[in-house]
């Protein structure tokens, strides 16, 4: 069976799957099993030596770390004092309760590492109280949406941990580029929510000031869970532990919290949480395995080789290497998880950087960001469709302000490209050691 060929059943095989509603992981596996039976060439043995390949990886451990801990600070209320801390620091600025979202946001993304968990935690907490304040429910639920995608790209982050699994690059590294884009996002949905409340005149600033002794306890409450990304960005920095320890490391903290700080933990929590970390575990691993099998095959039929001539063709220089790569990954956020979009491609485009001159650590920040806010983008748009239930409108009520943070967002994308230093400053300042400088 020629390349092509064999190239023709798998992609068209997975389309067909895909299309009629097979959930993605299943239409990744059984394509590849079609595909593996029609070449004579390949042995059948090839499916669970790819498929436990793909997740026999030390690196991926970090995943269900950084999971437990942020079902755990859900489970034990943290979400509810980092929204109160949030409040305490930007609260009296007119449209307070929607920058209140976007930095409750950035905090909960820099410890839970997960965009999802940040619309379930704060959404239900905000996007009601947005709602009486005000604003429109398709703002609110807009703005929440957005503001969760900093969760992938403030580390701790899992989609972090997949990209470096997959591009063989230092996820320390990663950890720190992430740092600056992150904020930079944060502060474009904080100047286009000061806009719209002074656009139509909603959420003035509150003349009413706290005690002291009350902001002394918020401040306490907040900080104590906000502390463990001292914890873990310290801790790869000073070379005490790896990414994967640290995430084992934050899920203990977060328990020891529990108990000393919040006094709600129970043997009871721990197995609630720990069997759903597990189960989610699971369907993030069914994901790597079958993606890796399937990303496998492309790169036997020489796919790697198309995409070279490809971009040698069209896109030879660093610069619009990057802007095909940003472009694509955000065609795929429309449609596909992250996970098995990374897994597919990155170690595709990693090879192909290394040829061009692009710098990875670069690539891997714009490939999270633009599968972060895929995250927003339908019909995939799981975020936004969690944010438009918790608001109670249909999908559609929430497009139009999307699409303004998603213009931001694409916009800041462009100068992180043209810029590099704003994602390869910090961690060639902080920890050069960990890029190979």
């Amino acid at each position: 069976m020629t390349s092509e060929l064999a190239l023709s059943i798998l992609l068209i095989s997975f389309v067909i799957l895909f299309t009629i509603g097979v959930p993605l992981a299943i239409s990744l596996l059984f394509s590849s099993v079609i595909t593996i039976a029609a070449d004579p060439s390949l042995s059948i043995v090839v499916l669970p030596q790819k498929l436990f390949a793909g997740i026999d990886n030390f690196l991926l451990l970090a995943i269900p770390g950084f999971m437990f801990a942020a079902l755990m600070m859900n489970k034990i209320g943290v979400t509810r004092d980092i929204v109160r801390l949030s409040d305490l620091l930007v609260g009296r600025i007119k449209g307070g309760l929607a920058h209140i979202n976007v930095v409750s946001s950035m905090l909960m993304g820099g410890v839970s590492g997960s965009s999802t968990a940040d619309v379930a935690g704060i959404g239900a907490i905000l996007v009601p109280a947005m709602k009486e304040k005000g604003y429109s429910p398709g703002f609110a639920a807009s703005l929440t949406a957005a503001s969760s995608s900093i969760g992938s790209i403030i580390p701790p982050s899992i989609l972090m941990v997949i990209y470096g699994a997959s591009a063989n690059v230092s996820i320390g590294a990663l950890f720190i580029a992430g740092y600056i884009p992150g904020i930079l996002v944060g502060l474009t949905q904080l100047v286009i929510a000061w806009y719209y409340a002074h656009k139509y005149g909603i959420d003035l600033p509150s003349t009413e000031t706290k005690p002291r002794s009350e902001k002394i306890e918020i401040l306490a409450k907040g900080l104590i869970p906000v502390s463990v990304i001292a914890v873990i960005i310290g801790g790869i920095l000073t070379g005490v532990m790896t990414a994967t320890e640290s995430a084992a490391v934050a899920s203990v903290y977060v328990v020891a919290v529990g108990v000393v700080v919040y006094r709600k933990m129970s043997v009871k929590m721990l197995m609630e949480v720990a069997i759903e970390t597990a189960m989610l575990t699971a369907v993030v691993m069914i994901c790597v395995g079958t993606a890796t099998l399937f990303g496998w095959l492309m790169s036997f039929y020489g796919i790697l080789d198309v995409a070279g001539g490809l971009f040698e063709t069209y896109a030879s220089s660093p610069t619009m290497f990057l802007v095909f790569a940003t472009v694509l990954f955000l065609l795929l956020g429309t449609f596909m998880d992250p996970a098995p979009a990374m897994l597919i491609f990155v170690p595709v485009l990693a090879a192909v950087a290394a040829t061009i001159g692009a710098d990875p650590l670069q690539l891997g920040i714009l490939v999270i960001m633009a599968l972060a806010i895929g995250k927003i983008t339908p019909p995939y748009g799981i975020s936004l469709l969690l944010a438009c239930t918790i608001a109670e409108i249909p999908l559609s009520k929430g497009l139009g302000w999307t699409l303004v943070f998603f213009g931001a967002f694409c916009l800041l994308m462009v100068f992180i490209i043209l810029f590099p230093a704003i994602t390869l400053g910090l961690p060639t300042w902080l920890a050069p050691e960990l890029m190979g400088r």
